[in-house]
């Protein structure tokens, strides 16, 4: 027989009383728990559903349909508005997947010294105020930041480089943002690979690299995507 839904859990075969994960929480856990999905509902998942629902508002009748997308795509500013905001988000995607990549699987395989350092480092711009680090990188990349007063003194270049303003500059500094994210997924994902597996591919005759290619890193893609 199968198994029959009751009030507090689910009845299977023989009348054995099957209770469901919610019901084993406290009444604080609970609270909690309902609290969270209130919160989330509130200040996520209602003005996103809002700001979908007002995308589809017709301005000029207040009815509803297409027509805002329709003229989203047939109005070349928007779309190169839009095309550039799909390639700045490959390009920042590309950059810390190039620079994340090998600096999480040095930070979870090797022993070097200053590792504390260099990951506190690296996790930096998390613990930084968005409004501080964009203060930051003015005072230090800017046309007259300290990065160019220094080469200019040099003698090194005779004008102001541009470092960051510009797409170049997005690049830069939200690849420095979001490094940290990439860093700490992948970093996750070498460290909790089975080292077993590894060590019977080097016994097979696989190379590092190989090693790293076939083995490594789709098992460290999961956390990559995460």
């Amino acid at each position: 027989m199968g198994n029959r839904a009751t009030a507090t859990g689910i009845k299977g075969a023989g009348g054995r009383r099957l209770r469901l994960p919610l019901y084993d929480l406290s009444r604080g856990e609970l609270i909690l728990y309902f609290l969270l999905w209130a919160v989330v509902g509130l200040f996520i998942l209602y003005p996103l559903f809002f700001l979908i629902l007002e995308s589809f508002k017709i301005a000029d009748t207040g009815r509803f349909g297409i027509q805002n997308y329709i003229d989203f795509f047939r109005d070349s500013y928007y779309l190169k508005a839009f095309g550039n905001t799909l390639l700045l988000g490959i390009l920042v995607l590309a950059t810390t997947t190039l620079v994340g990549l090998p600096a999480a699987y040095i930070l979870a395989r090797y022993r070097i010294r200053g590792k504390t350092v260099f990951t506190a480092l690296t996790l930096l711009p998390i613990v930084l105020p968005a409004y501080a680090g964009a203060f930051a990188f003015i005072v230090f990349f800017g046309k007259w930041g300290t990065v160019n007063l220094l080469l200019m003194d040099w003698g090194i270049v005779d004008e102001p480089v541009n470092f960051i303003y510009g797409l170049h500059g997005l690049v830069f500094i939200q690849s420095l943002h979001l490094l940290p994210f990439i860093v700490l997924s992948l970093l996750a994902g070498f460290t909790n690979i089975d080292p077993s597996l590894e060590e019977a591919a080097e016994v097979e005759g696989a190379g590092s690299i190989r090693r790293f290619f076939t083995i490594t890193l789709p098992l460290a893609t999961p956390s990559y995507f995460a």
